[in-house]
Protein backbone atom coordinates (compact mmCIF):
# COMPACT_ATOMS: atom_id res chain seq x y z
CA UNK A 1 0.00 0.00 0.00
CA UNK A 2 2.97 2.31 -0.54
CA UNK A 3 1.66 4.15 -3.59
CA UNK A 4 -1.42 6.31 -3.64
CA UNK A 5 -4.20 5.43 -6.03
CA UNK A 6 -4.38 8.01 -8.86
CA UNK A 7 -8.16 8.21 -8.46
CA UNK A 8 -7.70 9.25 -4.82
CA UNK A 9 -5.08 11.84 -5.82
CA UNK A 10 -7.46 13.21 -8.49
CA UNK A 11 -10.21 13.46 -5.87
CA UNK A 12 -7.88 15.36 -3.54
CA UNK A 13 -6.85 17.60 -6.45
CA UNK A 14 -10.45 18.53 -7.33
CA UNK A 15 -11.21 19.09 -3.65
CA UNK A 16 -8.18 21.37 -3.25
CA UNK A 17 -9.20 23.43 -6.29
CA UNK A 18 -12.73 23.77 -4.94
CA UNK A 19 -11.28 25.16 -1.69
CA UNK A 20 -9.31 27.95 -3.38
CA UNK A 21 -10.57 31.53 -3.04
CA UNK A 22 -13.05 32.33 -5.82
CA UNK A 23 -10.85 34.61 -7.96
CA UNK A 24 -7.84 32.27 -7.81
CA UNK A 25 -10.09 29.30 -8.60
CA UNK A 26 -11.60 31.07 -11.63
CA UNK A 27 -8.21 31.96 -13.08
CA UNK A 28 -6.73 28.55 -12.29
CA UNK A 29 -9.64 26.70 -13.90
CA UNK A 30 -9.64 29.03 -16.92
CA UNK A 31 -5.97 28.38 -17.64
CA UNK A 32 -6.30 24.67 -16.91
CA UNK A 33 -9.23 24.38 -19.35
CA UNK A 34 -7.25 26.18 -22.07
CA UNK A 35 -4.32 23.79 -21.51
CA UNK A 36 -6.66 20.80 -21.83
CA UNK A 37 -8.04 22.22 -25.10
CA UNK A 38 -4.52 22.52 -26.49
CA UNK A 39 -3.65 19.02 -25.29
CA UNK A 40 -6.67 17.62 -27.12
CA UNK A 41 -5.70 19.49 -30.32
CA UNK A 42 -2.09 18.29 -30.29
CA UNK A 43 -1.06 15.05 -31.94
CA UNK A 44 2.20 14.79 -30.02
CA UNK A 45 4.22 16.44 -27.28
CA UNK A 46 6.15 18.69 -29.67
CA UNK A 47 2.98 20.07 -31.20
CA UNK A 48 1.51 20.59 -27.74
CA UNK A 49 4.52 22.67 -26.72
CA UNK A 50 4.24 24.70 -29.94
CA UNK A 51 0.54 25.32 -29.24
CA UNK A 52 1.36 26.37 -25.67
CA UNK A 53 3.72 29.02 -27.04
CA UNK A 54 1.50 30.11 -29.93
CA UNK A 55 -1.80 30.12 -28.04
CA UNK A 56 -0.53 30.78 -24.52
CA UNK A 57 -3.23 30.08 -21.92
CA UNK A 58 -1.50 32.61 -19.66
CA UNK A 59 -1.73 35.31 -22.33
CA UNK A 60 -5.40 34.49 -22.96
CA UNK A 61 -6.09 34.62 -19.22
CA UNK A 62 -4.24 37.92 -18.98
CA UNK A 63 -6.50 39.42 -21.65
CA UNK A 64 -9.68 37.74 -20.37
CA UNK A 65 -9.21 38.86 -16.73
CA UNK A 66 -7.58 42.23 -17.65
CA UNK A 67 -4.46 41.47 -15.63
CA UNK A 68 -0.78 41.64 -16.50
CA UNK A 69 1.13 38.47 -17.39
CA UNK A 70 3.25 38.70 -14.19
CA UNK A 71 0.06 39.02 -12.13
CA UNK A 72 -1.44 35.95 -13.84
CA UNK A 73 1.81 34.02 -13.29
CA UNK A 74 1.83 34.97 -9.61
CA UNK A 75 -1.83 34.05 -9.22
CA UNK A 76 -1.15 30.64 -10.82
CA UNK A 77 1.94 29.95 -8.73
CA UNK A 78 0.15 30.61 -5.44
CA UNK A 79 -2.77 28.18 -6.00
CA UNK A 80 -0.44 25.50 -7.37
CA UNK A 81 1.62 25.66 -4.19
CA UNK A 82 -1.56 25.65 -2.07
CA UNK A 83 -2.98 22.70 -4.03
CA UNK A 84 0.25 20.71 -3.68
CA UNK A 85 0.34 21.35 0.07
CA UNK A 86 -3.33 20.38 0.50
CA UNK A 87 -2.85 17.16 -1.47
CA UNK A 88 0.28 16.18 0.46
CA UNK A 89 -1.42 16.92 3.79
CA UNK A 90 -4.41 14.76 2.83
CA UNK A 91 -2.16 11.94 1.61
CA UNK A 92 -0.17 12.05 4.86
CA UNK A 93 -3.41 11.86 6.87
CA UNK A 94 -4.76 9.01 4.77
CA UNK A 95 -4.93 5.57 6.35
CA UNK A 96 -5.90 2.17 5.01
CA UNK A 97 -7.30 -0.28 7.54
CA UNK A 98 -7.11 -4.01 6.77
CA UNK A 99 -10.43 -5.68 7.67
CA UNK A 100 -9.65 -8.99 6.00
CA UNK A 101 -9.31 -10.95 9.25
CA UNK A 102 -12.60 -9.63 10.62
CA UNK A 103 -14.73 -11.30 7.93
CA UNK A 104 -14.36 -15.06 7.46
CA UNK A 105 -15.99 -15.04 4.00
CA UNK A 106 -13.14 -12.92 2.68
CA UNK A 107 -10.59 -15.19 4.34
CA UNK A 108 -12.12 -18.25 2.64
CA UNK A 109 -12.10 -16.57 -0.79
CA UNK A 110 -8.58 -15.24 -0.18
CA UNK A 111 -9.80 -11.72 -0.85
CA UNK A 112 -8.51 -8.72 1.04
CA UNK A 113 -10.69 -5.92 2.39
CA UNK A 114 -9.36 -2.44 3.06
CA UNK A 115 -11.19 0.63 4.26
CA UNK A 116 -9.87 4.03 3.34
CA UNK A 117 -9.97 6.71 6.05
CA UNK A 118 -9.00 10.31 5.45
Amino acid sequence: MNSVNPVVVQFFYRSAIANLPEKKREIYQYIESKEVELEEMAINEKQFMELMVGKSPFKEASEYFSLSMPAIKEIMDEPQAEIDLMIMARINQMRWIDYTKSDRSFQKNKKRVFVFVS
